[in-house]
């Protein structure tokens, strides 16, 4: 995440303490029935600009008179990815060009409604979304959402860092798209989304880094298919792309892994596999990386494999030097190697 925090706990009023480890905020819970009735708007716009995204947020007449605001919310950090649960009477939040300016936020928001209506707008296209229904939306461009109708609202949004998605296929633009809650993916993918961020509700229960994976790869797919993506005369290359990536998986831990030996492999040029990544909006070197640190990270936190060092580790997925990993991990995840095995063995209170 590129958000910046302070290392020691900072608080919001009323919102108990939002604890902060390097750049990552761990948990946040607050609900504007800890505070005085005439503060609550302005503590809930606190919240939301500090731990969330700088946003212009707007009581809406339904929602009764500033004073009667009323919301709460939960977030929680899994390894990079942000999950949020909110609920609160009706109320508009705008991301216009001056808040994207005045923050390094680049993530995408993977909005699932739950219950309510909410009218949005990215992009030039307008969506409503119902209960079960979703949509992403990208905070580096301005867009605004509206949750109308009378009594609350709840939502959830999966704030998922740019990497992530673009390195499974660029999506970026699909966003303000629909996928509805009764469609043949929605039925199959908005369960499932809800289910797994459920386990947000209990403190220190994050999902298996294999399941987070599989609920990002479907959310993909259902928004791929009804933006309109699955284009048959693109189903060779795609096919390939995939030979390509099972190729590197299988040889994730050669240091000497790379496109020429992909290529070479897969019969075809150097320059056609750039191609292939490029339509997905990486490259094969920052796949290649990204799926290395995925795993490194995974072992580091794996208790049962506490009795290899982090060199050893590094080494068993391809990286040829300690040093170098050690910086492309921090840049990744804003924590060392180190510092992320010395949290995930320390005994849970």
């Amino acid at each position: 995440m590129s958000r910046r925090c302070r290392s020691t706990p900072w608080h919001t009023p009323g919102a108990g303490t939002v604890w902060c480890t390097g750049v990552i905020v761990v948990d946040v819970a607050f609900a504007t029935g800890e505070v005085e009735p005439s503060e609550r708007l302005a503590a809930w716009r606190d919240l939301v600009n500090r731990v969330f995204l700088p946003l212009a947020v707007t009581p809406l007449p339904d929602g009764g008179r500033a004073g009667e605001f009323g919301g709460s919310v939960t977030g929680s950090d899994w390894d990079g990815l942000r999950v949020w649960r909110i609920k609160a009477t009706p109320m508009s939040a705008v991301r216009a060009r001056r808040h994207i300016d005045s923050s390094a936020c680049d993530d995408y928001l993977l909005a699932l409604h739950v219950s309510g209506t909410a009218h949005a707008a990215q992009d030039g296209r307008q969506v409503t979304l119902g209960p079960g229904d979703f949509a992403l939306f990208d905070s580096t461009r301005p867009y605004s959402i509206a949750f109308g109708g009378a009594g609350t609202f709840e939502h959830l949004i999966y704030q998922v860092p740019r990497s992530s998605l673009d390195a499974r296929r660029q999506i970026g633009t699909a966003t303000s798209v629909r996928v509805p809650a009764a469609s043949s993916a929605g039925q199959l993918v908005s369960p499932y989304l809800q289910a797994l961020a459920r386990a947000a509700q209990s403190p220190g229960q994050v999902p298996a880094q294999a399941f987070i994976d599989a609920g990002l790869d479907l959310a993909v797919s259902a928004l791929r298919a009804v933006s309109g993506f699955c284009d048959h005369r693109e189903a060779g290359s795609r096919s390939l792309a995939r030979e390509l990536k099972r190729y590197a998986l299988a040889h994730l831990g050669d240091p000497a892994l790379s496109p020429q030996a992909a290529a070479r492999a897969n019969y075809i040029s150097v320059r056609q596999l750039h191609r292939l990544f490029a339509r997905e909006g990486t490259s094969f070197g920052a796949w290649v990386r990204e799926e290395r640190l995925r795993r490194c990270r995974d072992d580091l936190a794996d208790q049962q494999l506490s009795h290899s060092t982090v060199a050893e580790i590094a080494t068993c997925w391809g990286f040829r030097s300690a040093a170098h990993f050690t910086r492309a991990f921090h840049a990744r995840y804003g924590i060392t190697p180190a510092s992320l095995r010395h949290a995930s063995c320390r005994p849970r209170s």
